[in-house]
């Protein structure tokens, strides 16, 4: 009993000092200059994200009208 509580114990332990990770990830190559931000990146992601909206806004307004049009035939 008493060598399960202390393996549970040292197992649960916060440990007392993080190692920062021995190799860089692959995918952080540089850091982004924040002063002079990629504008082509910039007009896509805002493009994109205006396109989705979009699309989003008018399949929403296909649904309603659909929705509209089978209430009314079925009160007919």
């Amino acid at each position: 009993m008493a060598a399960t509580l202390r393996a549970a114990k040292w197992f649960l332990q916060v440990p007392r000092k993080v190692t920062p990770p021995l190799s860089r990830s692959v995918f952080q190559i540089g850091r982004e200059d924040s002063n002079n931000p990629n504008w082509i990146r910039v007009g896509l992601s805002l493009s994109s994200t205006v396109l989705l909206w979009v699309m989003l806004i008018r399949h929403h307004d296909y649904e309603v009208a659909e929705y509209e049009r089978r209430k009314k035939e079925q009160d007919s």
